[in-house]
């Protein structure tokens, strides 16, 4: 009986409240002209049809101002979608009605389109629908395609150059005008220069022209306009759903006009054009009441939140820890310093990923049916996106201790940016006790089931057991792609250490974060431990043992040898391509011989040593010719600078990149290691060998199954 009446007095606080504020709003002859006051940003004024307040602008737009400099027309429905106004508003531009503006997701190196959720486009498009183009520019669709399309079912299109900042190996197209879906081919809409169009494969960077701006112009319609000359009067409509030309009201300082100030006073809940009388004194009590029913709802709804949060502690929350490294976060990357996690998403906006429901997300998976990994944060499943895009949906384990940074990372980093070796984030979800992450799907999983194969393919033959007859035969890769893999990963990292604003740690390189397209190009995946920092810090704090055992470097798990820096993620791709060129794991148990049970010492000691030093060398890789010989040994060279104990002695990504490719000499690396493996015994010399090379936490993990990840 309590709780009915709790409730009941709460209705009525809530039904009284809105009557009195309605009437008071009702009465109030300044409410939409104050409402509809023209504000200031930098050297712009901000006023109908571009006005701060959505009541006083056109379509589903309202003008922000960052900095006190910059305007963004932002749609109010989506507010990822977001205009940079080029040029100050003044009177001028008013009288002229026409500015200069650009899609603001041009800017950076963010992917194009910025991501493909559900009806993304056309509520882009239907933004602008309160302008039109001037002549100079020509409307059309923009398309970013994974593969070549087919040539019989391509309408009349031109091929352009693709709007990546780096290198890309998709192809692009412009057609005239609107065209709706290509498969494997993502749309954006755009307006280019016209004198660009019957050349358009000819421009260099087709980014950079379209950041210049398009030039889009407004009517001068409906009744309103001649209701601010002299600035007497104010336009602006009386509700968000009205908002037409017809709807256009001038609002004055005794209240609402059709068209300018001199006509008469309307009442919208009267009879069009019945004339009112504002009572000032019913307005005053009007208020009073007002105040006095909102300080009591106010308690009462206190009271009933305090409860709510109560009876729902399951849902999570944020640690002030994590708070912490978000405010560090956005203060070094925009100045603010959000208080929470949903105020953070809430402001997440520049053509950043989509956020999705929970409800979507199990529409798209078909209620999570078809699990494709297992992770050590949560589950991923394979899914659809309306317009036939292939996802991969990442769960999040509410129970693990890690998943709210787990979740920042992935947003704040490759959420930020683009690269065509790095998985792209299409979006994510946070709803209540509800996380995901939404990748794009790559068809080949992971490296380490192509690398790693031979030890599993040996242990279900001494099983006598067979894959099952639905699982694909995983193919042999030559080393050709090996080779590709390794010079695409690198560029991947390279980006991150050097090309992006904040310099981006990945900390946790392995073959399982390394993701393979349709292609086998690689992408790396799961940025669950990376860590961001300005370019003048040269490393960063981790917790100790992080990252995952036989691919993290010394220093990630013993504090005195040295700092965590970008060597640490060279270290970590070393091993990773040592894996590569043995197509085993570095340390292997199983091995005949003992001296070949750490492989990368293994391969120094063998083939390196014996191939430059005494000319002799083993032919185990299973090469045809000398070419296949020459990749291999460039894998081993590079893989042994990388993986040199001494992060100093270590290769920047940039210049793996060079050796990987050709274009640096690969000298003769020195023993990369501490300590001479294969003459140690079993007590604490052996034991801190191990430990020195991270061979230890390793050892443990492959007896164990166990991983950090």
């Amino acid at each position: 009986m309590k709780i009915a009446l709790h409730h009941i007095l709460i209705l009525f606080c809530f039904s009284t409240l809105f009557q009195t504020i309605h009437s008071a709003n009702s009465t109030n002859s300044t409410y939409y002209y104050n409402q509809c006051a023209p504000s200031t940003c930098g050297g712009s004024i901000l006023k109908f049809p571009l006005g701060k307040n959505q009541l006083c602008s056109r379509g589903f737009l309202a003008a922000t101002c960052e900095n006190n400099s910059t305007v963004f027309l932002v749609d109010q429905n989506n507010p990822y979608i977001k205009h940079k106004v080029l040029q100050n508003l003044t009177n001028e531009v008013y009288n002229n009605r026409a500015l200069r503006l650009v899609d603001n997701s041009l800017f950076g190196c963010g992917p194009i389109p910025p991501f493909n959720g559900p009806g993304y486009e056309a509520q882009r498009w239907g933004m602008l629908g309160a302008f039109y183009y001037s002549s100079t520019f020509k409307p059309g669709t923009f398309f970013n395609c994974t593969k070549e399309p087919d040539k019989d079912t391509l309408p009349k299109m031109l091929r352009s150059p693709c709007l990546e900042c780096g290198e890309t190996s998709n192809f692009c197209y412009f057609y005239d005008g609107y065209f709706g879906q290509l498969d494997s081919c993502l749309p954006f809409r755009v307006a280019i220069p016209v004198n660009i169009t019957n050349n358009l494969s000819a421009v260099r960077n087709l980014r950079r022209v379209l950041q210049e701006g398009i030039e889009v112009q407004w009517d001068r319609q409906g009744n309103c306009y001649s209701c601010m000359e002299n600035d007497v009067g104010r336009c602006g409509y009386v509700s968000q759903e009205k908002k037409t030309s017809s709807e256009e009201y001038c609002f004055c300082r005794d209240g609402i006009h059709s068209d300018n100030c001199n006509g008469p006073v309307i009442d919208l809940e009267a009879p069009a054009g019945k004339d009112i009388t504002i009572k000032r004194q019913k307005h005053k009590t009007g208020l009073i009441v007002g105040i006095v029913m909102a300080g009591a709802a106010f308690i009462f709804l206190g009271a009933s939140y305090i409860s709510y949060k109560r009876r729902h502690k399951k849902h999570i929350r944020f640690r002030s820890t994590d708070d912490q490294v978000l405010k560090r976060y956005l203060e070094r990357d925009n100045g603010t310093t959000p208080a929470s996690i949903e105020t953070f998403l809430h402001n997440y906006t520049l053509g950043r990923p989509t956020r999705f429901s929970y409800k979507q997300l199990k529409k798209y998976t078909n209620n999570f049916t078809q699990k494709i990994g297992q992770g050590g944060f949560g589950s991923v499943f394979k899914g659809q996106l309306p317009n036939g895009f292939i996802i991969a949906v990442k769960i999040l384990d509410e129970t693990t201790n890690q998943i709210e940074s787990q979740f920042l990372n992935e947003i704040l980093t490759i959420g930020c940016i683009h690269h065509n070796h790095l998985v792209r984030l299409l979006g994510y979800c946070f709803d209540h006790s509800r996380i995901a992450l939404i990748y794009e799907y790559l068809v080949n999983g992971s490296l380490d089931k192509y690398i790693l194969q031979k030890k599993k393919m040996n242990k279900d033959q001494s099983k006598n057991t067979s894959p099952p007859q639905d699982v694909p035969e995983i193919v042999t890769l030559t080393w050709s792609q090996l080779l590709d893999i390794a010079i695409g990963t690198a560029k991947g990292l390279a980006y991150l250490h050097e090309e992006c604003r904040n310099k981006i740690l990945h900390c946790d390189i392995k073959p399982h974060n390394i993701l393979l397209d349709d292609k086998f190009q690689p992408k790396v995946s799961d940025f669950g431990l990376a860590k961001a920092l300005n370019k003048e810090n040269s490393h960063i704090s981790v917790t100790r043992g992080a990252g995952t055992p036989g691919y993290a470097p010394p220093e990630m798990w013993y504090v005195k040898f040295g700092p965590v820096t970008d060597k640490s993620d060279v270290y970590s791709f070393g091993m990773v391509v040592l894996e590569m060129s043995g197509k085993r794991r570095n340390f292997d148990v199983d091995v005949s011989k003992t001296s070949e049970m750490y492989f990368p010492e293994w391969v120094f000691s063998h083939h390196v040593q014996n191939a430059y030093g005494d000319g002799g060398g083993s032919k185990w890789h299973e090469c045809q010719g000398k070419e296949e010989e020459e990749m291999a040994m460039r894998l081993e060279l590079v893989g042994l600078w990388c993986i040199q104990f001494e992060p100093s002695k270590r290769p920047s990504m940039k210049k793996v990149v060079d050796m990987l490719e050709g274009n640096a000499a690969i000298e003769i690396p020195s023993a990369p290691f501490a300590t001479n493996l294969s003459t140690c015994g079993y007590g604490n010399e052996c034991e801190n060998a191990l430990v020195l090379n991270s061979i230890a936490p390793f050892k443990m993990a492959e007896s164990t199954g166990s991983s950090t990840n």
